[in-house]
């Protein structure tokens, strides 16, 4: 996933995964390989972005997926805040993968052997990361003097 030749003027798919994979414990994430990972990566990044489409500062559906990289260089919250993105779209798909797993073995077995503790601990990650993550988004644009102006 490294890039030979990166350009300081842009921020690359790379410096985000690694923020990302950093606050996920996955085993799955060791069985891909290389080109497997990137591509779920890249989903987890092109659906996570989709949060900001409101957001005035940059536009983060503009990139070049065939350099890696986003036509932009982002600020280290925003790296963050994407690598958050992703992550509440990891969890999402871990959300619905148990709850259609426990529409297939039935609630008594899902009980048994899962227990409805990691489903709502799911739930609660989900419900708080996109809370998270639209206050931040939030509080950057509103501190951000060049969309709003000094705010006195």
């Amino acid at each position: 996933m490294a890039n030979e030749s990166n350009d300081p003027k842009y921020t690359y798919y790379e410096e985000v995964y690694k923020v990302f994979l950093n606050t996920v414990d996955s085993y799955d994430f060791a069985q891909m390989d290389d080109d497997e990972l990137e591509s779920v990566l890249y989903g987890y990044m092109d659906s996570g972005r989709l949060l900001f489409s409101t957001y005035i500062a940059k536009d983060f559906m503009d990139d070049d997926p065939e350099n890696k990289r986003f036509n932009f260089k982002m600020t280290r919250v925003e790296i963050a805040l994407l690598a958050q993105a992703m992550k509440l779209e990891w969890v999402r798909e871990h959300l619905n993968s148990e709850e259609l797993m426990r529409k297939a073995i039935g609630d008594r077995d899902f009980n048994t052997v899962q227990g409805y503790q990691y489903l709502d601990r799911l739930q609660t990650m989900e419900k708080q990361l996109g809370r998270e993550i639209t206050a931040q988004i939030n509080r950057l644009e509103y501190s951000n003097p060049e969309l709003y102006g000094e705010m006195k």
